[in-house]
């Protein structure tokens, strides 16, 4: 996982056409904040649905990424 976040910085700086310190720095942003968000999000399913809320809740979020991956990678 780690070694993604350079690439993807690298990745951006190529695509964009202007602002690239803009596009690493959303990118850089929104990775933490997603982070966070992904570490307290479950302990909120914990205590308002018990295990079956976290359950619900990770297979939510692999069907995202699943939904994800096919429009992106068409």
């Amino acid at each position: 996982m780690f070694s993604t976040v350079p690439a993807v910085n690298l990745y951006l700086g190529e695509q964009a056409a202007t602002a690239k310190g803009t596009a690493a720095s959303l990118y850089l942003s929104l990775y933490y904040f997603d982070g966070s968000f992904g570490a307290v999000l479950p302990g909120l399913a914990l205590l308002w649905a018990g295990w079956p809320g976290v359950a619900l809740l990770c297979l939510g979020m692999v069907l995202i990424a699943l939904t994800s991956d096919a429009i992106l990678c068409r």
